[in-house]
């Protein structure tokens, strides 16, 4: 079944040891998210990357702060998340926002705005 909403992919990557506000940049946004009634987040956290400064950070088994990529992914009509990209507008640490149009073929999931969670 294809829905005929225009649906969108935000995906947000982060530093995942970025805090903001005393919290954890990922938790804020993911819990920002919830809040603003979204469908749903998914957070994916990598084990190497690099951005701009061309560094390349990966997994270590030593317990330091890691500087590893993570990306916080939401799926939703692409206006819920258009005025979702405004609440992210004054927060440091989002390295990199993408907004894509996406044809979503199963709304069985988390066809319902009463229930978030796919």
């Amino acid at each position: 079944m294809t829905s005929s909403a225009d649906w969108g992919r935000l995906t947000i990557y982060v530093d995942e040891a970025r805090q903001w506000r005393r919290r954890s940049l990922v938790a804020e946004i993911v819990f920002r998210a919830r809040e603003g009634k979204l469908r749903g987040a998914s957070v994916r956290s990598g084990i190497a990357g690099f951005g701009d400064g061309g560094t390349v950070r990966r997994e270590s088994v030593l317990p330091i702060v890691q500087h590893l990529p993570a990306e916080i992914v939401l799926v939703d009509d692409m206006v819920v998340l258009q005025a979702f990209l405004t609440r992210l507008d004054r927060m440091q640490g989002v390295l990199l926002v993408t907004l894509q149009p996406v044809e979503v073929v199963d709304t069985s999931a988390g066809a319902s705005r009463d229930t978030p969670e796919w």
